[in-house]
C-alpha cells in the first residue's frame, strides 16, 4: 500500500510501519471517540454539556501546542512528545470506563468532561512534532498517493472498529461503553509501541538562542509569519471554517437520539457508512491532489462538507443519515487528505513544528467556541437553526479559502475534471 518508485528501502519500511501505527491508532479512536457524546447522554448530559465535552478538550488541547512546538524544535528525538502524549491519551480511555462511576450521578458528566479534556490535551502535545516527522518521512512527490493509500488502510481499520462498536453497544449500559473504552485503550497503546519502532529521519534541531528573550523571539517569529501569506490566509479561512464545523457537529448525535428518536446503536451504522465511503473515495481524491494540487481538492470536496448540516436540517426519516454520511464521507475524505498535505506545503521546513503549533492553537479557539455557542444556542433556539448557521459559516470559510489561498502547483481544476474517466486518461 506504499508507493515505492524512487524511494529507498529503509524509507519504504518506515512508511509501512507508519501505516501500521496509524491503523491501530485509528481503530482505537473510532472504536470509542464517536460514541463519547452518547455515553455522556446516557449519564444525563444536556446539549450545553455536550458542547462543553467538545469545547474544553479543543481549547486546552490546542492552546498548549505553541509551547509544544517550541519544545519539539529543540528536541533531538521528536518521537518523544508524540509517544508520551499518545500513551497518556490512550490510557485515559480506561479511566473513562470506570472512574465516573466512583462519583454521585450528578457529578459524572463533569468527570467525563474533565477526563476527555485531559485525553485530548495529552494527544495534542505531540501533534507539532508528529507533523514535522511526517514531512521528513514522506517525499513530497508521492504524498498525495501515499496518504491516500494509507487512509484506505486506516479507514478500513476504523470501519472494522465501528462494526465492533455496533455489536458492543447492544449490551446493557454502562457495560457496553466500559468494554469499548477498555479495548480502545489496548489498541491505542499498541499504536504507541509501533510508533516507537519507526526509524524516522529527524528534522534538524533548532539551536537555542540564549541572549534572546521569549518576547523578542515571539516578535521575530510573528514578523516571519507575515511573510508566508498563504499560511496567514489559510489560517484566517480555517478559523471561520472550523468554527462553523464545530458549531453543530457535536449536536448531530443529540438530534438523532433526542429529537428524531433514533437508537444509539444505529449511530455506529452511520459512522460505518461514513468510513466505508471514505475508503472508496481516498484514491480518487489522492489522484486529483497529485494532479491539481491540494487547494483544488479542498475547494471541491469542501462543498460536500458544507452540505452536511443542511442535510441534517431536512432529514425526514431515521435512515436518512445514511445518505448524509455518504455525502460526509465523500466531502471530508477529500478535504482532510488535502488539508493535511497543504499544511505541510505552506509551512517552511525550518520551524515547521512551531508553525503547526500556532495553526492548531488558533484552530483550538475556533473549535472550542463553536460547540459552546452551538450547545447553549441550541437550548434557546433549538437544534435546526444551529444546523443552518453551521452550513452558512462553512460556506463562508470555504469561499474565503478559495479566494485568498494560492494554488501550490498553479494548475486549475474544472468540474469536468471530477469525472473518473477523465482522471484515468491522465498520467499518474
Amino acid at each position: 500500500m506504499c508507493p515505492s518508485t524512487g524511494v529507498h528501502k529503509d524509507t519504504q519500511k518506515a512508511m509501512r510501519l507508519n501505516t501500521v501505527e496509524g491503523a491501530f491508532a485509528v481503530a482505537a479512536e473510532n472504536l470509542a471517540a464517536p460514541f463519547l457524546a452518547l455515553f455522556a447522554l446516557g449519564l444525563g448530559a444536556t446539549p450545553s454539556q455536550i458542547g462543553m465535552l467538545t469545547a474544553f478538550p479543543n481549547l486546552l488541547g490546542n492552546i498548549l501546542q505553541i509551547p509544544a512546538g517550541l519544545f519539539a524544535e529543540r528536541m533531538e528525538d521528536k518521537r518523544i512528545l508524540p509517544a508520551v502524549g499518545g500513551f497518556l491519551n490512550r490510557s485515559t480511555w480506561l479511566a473513562l470506563a470506570f472512574f465516573p462511576f466512583l462519583f454521585p450521578p450528578e457529578q459524572r458528566v463533569a468527570i467525563v468532561i474533565l477526563l476527555a479534556t485531559f485525553r485530548i490535551t495529552a494527544a495534542n502535545l505531540g501533534v507539532p512534532a508528529w507533523t514535522a516527522l511526517q514531512a521528513n518521512l514522506i517525499p513530497r512527490s508521492i504524498r498525495g498517493k501515499y496518504y491516500a493509500n494509507r487512509n484506505v488502510v486506516l479507514n478500513t481499520s476504523a470501519l472494522l472498529a465501528t462494526f465492533l462498536a455496533n455489536r458492543l453497544l447492544r449490551l446493557d449500559f454502562p457495560l457496553n461503553y466500559q468494554i469499548i473504552f477498555a479495548l480502545a485503550s489496548i489498541l491505542g497503546i499498541t499504536a504507541t509501541i509501533v510508533f516507537l519502532r519507526i526509524p524516522f529521519e529527524q528534522p534538524p534541531v533548532k539551536a537555542r538562542t540564549s541572549n534572546q528573550s521569549y518576547r523578542v523571539a515571539a516578535k521575530n517569529f510573528w514578523s516571519e509569519v507575515k511573510e508566508h501569506k498563504d499560511f496567514v490566509s489559510y489560517s484566517r479561512s480555517s478559523l471561520i471554517w472550523n468554527f462553523g464545523v464545530s458549531l453543530a457537529s457535536s449536536l448531530f448525535a443529540v438530534h438523532f437520539v433526542d429529537t428524531m428518536g433514533g437508537h444509539p446503536g444505529s449511530w455506529a451504522v452511520f459512522a460505518a457508512t461514513n468510513i466505508a465511503t471514505q475508503i472508496l473515495i481516498q484514491r480518487y481524491w489522492g489522484r486529483l491532489a497529485d494532479m491539481f494540487g491540494q487547494k483544488n481538492v479542498m475547494s471541491f470536496s469542501g462543498i460536500g462538507a458544507v452540505a452536511v448540516p443542511l442535510l441534517w436540517w431536512v432529514a425526514p426519516t431515521l435512515w436518512f443519515p445514511i445518505v448524509i454520511n455518504i455525502v460526509n464521507g465523500i466531502g471530508w475524505g477529500g478535504y482532510n487528505l488535502a488539508a493535511f498535505n497543504l499544511l505541510l506545503e505552506i509551512t517552511p521546513d525550518d520551524n515547521r513544528s512551531l508553525y503547526v503549533g500556532v495553526y492548531n492553537t488558533l484552530m483550538g479557539f475556533a473549535t472550542a467556541a463553536g460547540p459552546l455557542v452551538g450547545g447553549f444556542a441550541a437550548e434557546i433556539f433549538g437544534l435546526k437553526p444551529i444546523f443552518l448557521a453551521s452550513g452558512a459559516l462553512r460556506a463562508l470559510g470555504l469561499y474565503v479559502f478559495w479566494r485568498t489561498v494560492s494554488s501550490t502547483n498553479g494548475k486549475d481544476m474544472q468540474v469536468s475534471d471530477l469525472i473518473p474517466t477523465r482522471i484515468a486518461k491522465r498520467s499518474y
